[in-house]
């Protein structure tokens, strides 16, 4: 009995302390964290690429030196919190330098490929972040080096070449910007860099390994060829560190937050430590990191358990962790899967058999066939609504089109039949796309693959209750 009288003061007492903590701003912090907008307190497993691209960066500042470099990794790596980290540590590191005119001692310019697919568009967006506030059009007529040279001229408050403050590029996918025409963007850039005319720095971010082989002959040999690769995390531990970085209080929210007590600290620390160390948690955090490593997968699960944090309920729940586990562990082709017609799972079914006969690829009539012999054998006379027919052929090319609409069945496309249907068969999903049987042949015989393993075939049967027994026993086999 005095033990429980502890434990419910102890509650009443975190609740109370609650009640004079801002919990609203506690998680927008982690919220923030976790959604990307804000960095996390401390890089996990990055500290060398880190301090790669700041002295690089640092360089062209303090010493006006031309630099390039290419920051290449994984998607969900860490390369644009490296990137905000070396800039955020500039930022203060030279926060009290400035031209004596006022300007700013550095420039920096953030394209993104996604967001400037021209060249022109690049200008007039590096024109806007450099304060350059006159009319460029006549200026875009010209060629893109000779418009690009007429802004840095005009950022000069005067002739000699020391006026000039250092401009820092930032190029996130940098892979589309590469896909340029003529590359003019790149090539200029580069150029300037490796000219040391103008202090530029150049840090291109992208996800793809073989970005070199995209670039021109005369833009490779601007190229200082630094490359800077980032890694996932490499250990178990490096990954749940990510985590709990992202979930915790830390000693710079509580500079910002002057109300938040040490001891509610401790006690918010402590239960994410205990969600973090719990066995499903560690299991799922286990399963995306053999399959992925990618840490945004594991901050994404969290997000609905900090929303729920208020005065009522200021510490993260597991009841709120456990379902958003089960929800990002749900297969989003077992999702659009659901709703199909017992013809069309009849067909998956058809499809699976014929791979375990040892059939790696098959067309519609094989499929067919299949599903024809084995209602033929199992025809059961109706009876109490429970009865099952035969659908005829034209009735199960629909259902065959369906599941290759939904990307479930996919043509199998040889590179004769690409040259021979044109560029344009190669993003289509549909039977008119061709097949290795050729592009002419008819769609009933064209070669297709099922998209699903045998054992989410099996968990799509059992987790529908309309499947008849016979079925059933059909997908086991």
């Amino acid at each position: 009995m005095p033990a429980r009288g502890r434990a419910s003061s102890r509650t009443q007492m975190d609740v109370d302390s609650a009640d004079v903590i801002d919990t609203g701003a506690i998680r927008k912090t982690i919220l923030n964290r976790l959604h990307g907008r804000t960095l996390l307190p401390e890089l996990i497993g990055l500290d060398t690429p880190f301090e790669a691209v700041f002295s690089l960066l640092n360089r062209t500042v303090v010493s006006a030196e031309g630099n390039t470099a290419l920051l290449i990794g994984p998607r969900g790596s860490g390369k644009s919190s490296i990137v905000q980290k070396s800039l955020d540590v500039l930022e203060r590191t030279h926060s009290s330098s400035s031209q004596p005119s006022g300007a700013p001692s550095y420039y920096v310019v953030r394209l993104n490929g996604f967001i400037h697919t021209n060249d022109k568009i690049a200008l007039r967006d590096i024109a806007r972040q450099l304060l350059i506030k006159q009319d460029l059009e006549d200026i875009l007529i010209g060629s893109f080096s000779d418009a690009f040279t007429y802004i840095l001229n005009l950022m000069r408050t005067s002739g000699d070449q020391s006026s000039m403050p250092p401009v820092l590029f930032v190029l996130e996918e940098f892979d589309l910007l590469a896909q340029h025409p003529k590359q003019s963007l790149l090539y200029t850039l580069f150029d300037i860099a490796q000219s040391q005319q103008t202090p530029i720095a150049v840090l291109g971010v992208t996800a793809r390994i073989d970005v070199m082989d995209l670039l021109e002959k005369r833009v490779k040999s601007r190229f200082s060829h630094r490359q800077i690769h980032v890694c996932n995390a490499k250990t178990l531990d490096d990954f749940i560190s990510i985590a709990r970085v992202a979930l915790s209080i830390h000693s710079s929210d509580q500079q910002q937050q002057q109300q938040i007590p040490k001891a509610f600290v401790d006690t918010f620390n402590s239960k994410v430590e205990d969600i973090l160390s719990s066995e499903s948690v560690l299991s799922y955090i286990s399963e995306v990191f053999d399959i992925g490593k990618d840490a945004r997968q594991i901050l994404r699960t969290f997000v609905v358990a900090v929303s729920k944090i208020s005065n009522s309920q200021p510490y993260i729940d597991m009841a709120h962790v456990k379902p958003a586990i089960a929800r990002e562990r749900e297969s989003a082709k077992m999702l659009i899967l659901s709703s199909i017609s017992l013809l069309d799972l009849c067909l998956i079914i058809s499809m699976k058999s014929l791979v375990q006969s040892g059939n790696s690829k098959y067309n519609f009539e094989m499929v067919y066939n299949e599903y024809k012999t084995f209602m033929s054998r199992h025809m059961i006379a109706a009876s109490g609504g429970g009865a099952m027919k035969v659908y005829k052929k034209p009735v199960a090319l629909k259902a065959f089109e369906t599941l290759v609409e939904l990307e479930i069945v996919r043509p199998i496309i040889t590179s004769a039949v690409l040259s021979e249907a044109g560029s344009g068969a190669s993003g289509r999903n549909d039977l008119l796309a061709g097949s290795s049987q050729g592009v002419r042949a008819p769609k009933e015989y064209r070669m297709v693959q099922l998209m699903l393993e045998p054992g989410q075939v099996l968990d799509l049967v059992s987790q529908r209750l309309d499947v008849p027994v016979v079925i059933r026993r059909w997908a086991q086999q």
